[in-house]
């Protein structure tokens, strides 16, 4: 019934409610669609038995047309939704997360609707450890063009014809590896390297203890290292497909980062994201998402 997406941005489907797991890639859902996850058996979105703190079936994600439904289907705990809009001005107060009560025997199921920006979804276990399910719905400006209901620049969009997600990991590397250019116009300061890149994410997103286990481990050093190497080059596939850099000969990443900043794919404005919280929790979500199986003994 979904369509689970393989790529983490690459611009299809941009209408859909997209929905992102710990493990496996983003789904895309439309209106009617419906999904539950937990640790499973039986459920769409599985976590993995071996998550026993975790409730088989956590939740419930309805796409409506007015929104998302969320409804907690646990008996134990309650079920935690933290909505937030990347980009959104800091001096704003953002709402206060919604707790929705363990099912009772008898009762109906508790929900609560998400007509707007992303929320972080999940047991308080869960989204303190960077496990939650993070739901993006999708925002129509009057151009046509996918936006979110926030300041310039939550979302990339160029007449190079490229629009990132500032929600994904991708977007995290392009804007490390760019952020130096971004400060100093010159273009004179050293941009990270690979690994540098790979540090500084985990650190941005606080990930202290993924930091201390990379450290000690350098087959994890090496799995960080890869998954930034893949943002980048998926990156550059999508710079070369749209003829903003060439297709032959090899490629650095100082002509990745030229050429995003040159088309204004990503520009000064993005810097202040590194700030924003909420985009901060996403990003912690995702990375440590993305490293917890290989961590674990």
């Amino acid at each position: 019934m979904l369509n689970a997406d393989k790529g983490e941005d690459d611009g299809t489907d941009e209408g859909a409610v997209e929905v992102s797991g710990p493990e496996g890639p983003p789904r895309r859902m439309r209106p009617g669609e419906r999904l539950t996850f937990g640790r499973g058996p039986g459920v769409d979105l599985a976590f993995g038995e071996r998550n026993r703190w975790m409730s088989r079936r956590v939740g419930e994600i309805t796409v409506e047309d007015g929104g998302v439904r969320l409804v907690n289907l646990s008996a134990k705990h309650a079920l935690v939704v933290e909505a937030g809009t990347v980009g959104e001005d800091p001096g704003r107060t953002r709402p206060e997360p919604v707790r929705l009560r363990p099912r009772l025997p008898g009762d109906p199921a508790e929900a609560c609707v998400l007509t707007a920006g992303s929320a972080l979804v999940g047991s308080a276990l869960m989204i303190r450890e960077n496990r939650a399910v993070h739901v993006r719905l999708p925002g129509l400006g009057p151009s046509g063009e996918p936006v979110l209901p926030a300041p310039s620049g939550s979302r990339s969009s160029t007449v190079a014809g490229i629009t990132m997600n500032p929600e994904t990991r991708q977007f995290m590397v392009a804007l490390l590896l760019c952020a130096p250019w971004l400060r100093d116009a010159s273009k004179v300061a050293r941009l990270p390297t690979v690994p540098e890149i790979g540090r500084q994410a985990l650190e941005l997103t606080e990930a202290h203890y993924l930091l201390r286990v990379v450290d000690r481990e350098p087959r994890l050093q090496e799995l960080l290292t890869g998954k930034v190497n893949d943002h980048l080059k998926a990156l550059t596939k999508k710079l070369v497909a749209r003829t903003l850099l060439p297709a032959e000969g090899t490629i650095g990443h100082t002509a990745v980062a030229s050429a995003l900043i040159h088309y204004d794919i990503l520009g000064h404005r993005h810097l202040a994201l590194l700030e924003d919280v909420y985009w901060r929790r996403v990003q912690a979500n995702k990375w440590s998402s993305c490293m917890d199986d290989a961590s674990a003994p």
